[in-house]
């Protein structure tokens, strides 16, 4: 028995040694307290580890200056949790942020220092100025190209910043917070009129009429959940999930209108978010009143993830999370990891029509195009789909996402046929299809080319004209077309409108 004891498996004994390549952010907010552990520092952090626990810390801040000794004993409960979790994974690098509800309490100081001597936490009461650039770094770490208003809606507080040129701007913070105001049991002409004389104050906001207003917070999130369920949207990922604005109002005024028993029924918005679900849709509704947003776009990413971004150097920042993602990716699930660059610049001359958007999507697709590979041939086309329409993404829309997974479906499979493939296709108009179809058979053709491996590619060349799409290849290299590289090469043609042709180039 003991020699089954020396030999056993000691992957799940306690961490004794410290774990670099994880960071840890626990947040105490005002109606929560969460931890996340990342995999990183990198420039796309990877959460490997999320709770949250609902304590409600600002839930006595519309009509009293205390925190609640049953919400501090809940908080305390998760927090010792919590850091009992950190030392186990041997996490040395831990972020601790309080928000606005520890933040206006007259005992929030007293809680912070029971905190720090009980669980040893160094905890970092953020200013709203502090939590409103951490909310909108947060949003540009995910969506680089941001450019309008961020609105992170807390329990607490609502935090306002200005993003644009991949950085933050004018900011506020108001005493709008979700659980602050549905506690305090005001009618809706009431509130709507407290909410008035906030947002009317701030003069800056006329500035940024009709540009995109990005969504962070749980309850604001809530209502992205509700017009997923409601319209059975195919993809169940907030992230970057875009509404315009007549119809992103229509659906706060819908909410409006409900009753909390009918806000039950919607299957993916959850029974802890009932109860400040319409409170968020009237904050957002008067907010629309000034700001007038040409789309409101939903944001996963905010406080947490702009503290991590927040500490990375200039030249990480400026990396693309989209690539940077696919690039781990295929690290860790292709071959070559490399090998999708090499693809990618073989493949543009005959994609050069797609512009940068369509491009970028391409070399995502090329990057991702061989994650299936160790799985049965039966079923790769359909699991890298699912693996790349699901995958946590940043920087890309919920049809970009579409585009890159028919793409890579295609690479594995010829063609966009099948059921698997149905969710991605619904969002797509025909044009889409017809681009993730031809990058698709673009690197099925090469993979077929290559057999999967780098430094042949560069020896040949893919070109393009109006009405051809060549194959150059050196006749030394000429026995790698083996039987299926001209029939491949032809389906790329076909799709492309084009007639095809090989040129074998002799020996100079």
């Amino acid at each position: 028995m003991q020699d089954i004891l020396d030999n056993r498996d000691r992957r799940l004994d306690p961490a004794v040694k410290s774990s670099p390549n994880l960071t840890a952010v626990i947040d105490i907010g005002s109606n929560s307290v969460r931890l996340v552990v990342y995999d990183g520092p990198s420039r796309v952090p990877l959460p490997k580890f999320n709770e949250k626990v609902l304590c409600g810390l600002g839930g006595d801040l519309g009509h009293s200056q205390l925190l609640g000794q049953r919400a501090m004993e809940e908080a305390m409960r998760a927090l010792r949790r919590y850091t009992a979790l950190v030392n186990h994974m041997g996490i040395d690098r831990v972020f601790v942020a309080a928000t606005a509800a520890v933040r206006e309490a007259t005992n929030g100081s007293e809680f912070v220092a029971e905190i720090e001597q009980e669980c040893d936490l160094n905890v970092q009461v953020l200013s709203g100025k502090q939590e409103a650039r951490f909310a909108g770094l947060g949003v540009l770490s995910g969506m680089p190209f941001a450019d309008g208003l961020v609105g992170d809606l807390g329990g607490g507080s609502l935090e306002l910043v200005r993003v644009g040129d991949h950085k933050t701007g004018d900011t506020a913070t108001l005493p709008l917070g979700a659980l602050r105001l549905s506690r305090m049991n005001m009618e809706d002409g009431e509130l709507k009129s407290y909410l008035q004389k906030y947002f009317s104050d701030l003069e800056w906001l006329d500035t940024i009429k009709g540009k995109n207003f990005y969504v962070v917070g749980g309850a604001w999130r809530a209502l992205a959940r509700y017009h997923i369920s409601k319209i059975n949207h195919p993809l169940n990922i907030i992230h970057n999930y875009k509404l315009p604005f007549a119809d992103m109002r229509l659906l706060v005024q819908e909410i409006i209108s409900k009753s909390e028993a009918e806000l039950l029924e919607v299957p993916l918005v959850s029974k802890s978010r009932v109860g400040t679900i319409r409170t968020a849709a009237l904050i957002m509704d008067q907010l629309f009143n000034v700001i007038e947003p040409k789309s409101v776009v939903f944001s996963a990413n905010g406080l947490r993830e702009g503290m991590l971004y927040s500490e990375q150097k200039k030249d990480v920042r400026k990396r693309d999370p989209l690539l940077e993602t696919c690039r781990d990716m295929a690290a860790r699930e292709g071959r070559f990891a490399e090998h999708g660059e090499e693809i990618y610049n073989w493949m543009k001359p005959a994609f050069v029509h797609l512009g940068d958007k369509g491009q970028r999507l391409a070399l995502a697709a090329a990057t991702l195009s061989d994650i299936a590979w160790s799985m049965s041939s039966d079923y790769r086309a359909a699991q890298a789909y699912r693996r790349i329409f699901r995958a946590p993404f940043s920087g890309i829309g919920h049809k970009g996402r579409a585009i890159v997974a028919l793409a890579v479906y295609a690479r594995y499979k010829g063609n966009l046929e099948g059921a698997a493939a149905e969710g991605a296709l619904s969002l797509l108009p025909d044009d889409n299809k017809q681009h993730a179809l031809s990058v698709g058979l673009a690197l099925r053709l090469s993979q077929t080319l290559s057999g999967g491996t780098q430094g042949i590619l560069p020896q040949t060349k893919l070109t393009s004209t109006d009405s051809r799409i060549t194959l150059e290849i050196p006749a030394e290299l000429s026995v790698l077309l083996g039987v299926h590289a001209e029939k491949r090469l032809a389906a790329l043609a076909k799709v492309l409108n084009k007639s095809h042709m090989i040129r074998i180039v002799e020996d100079q």
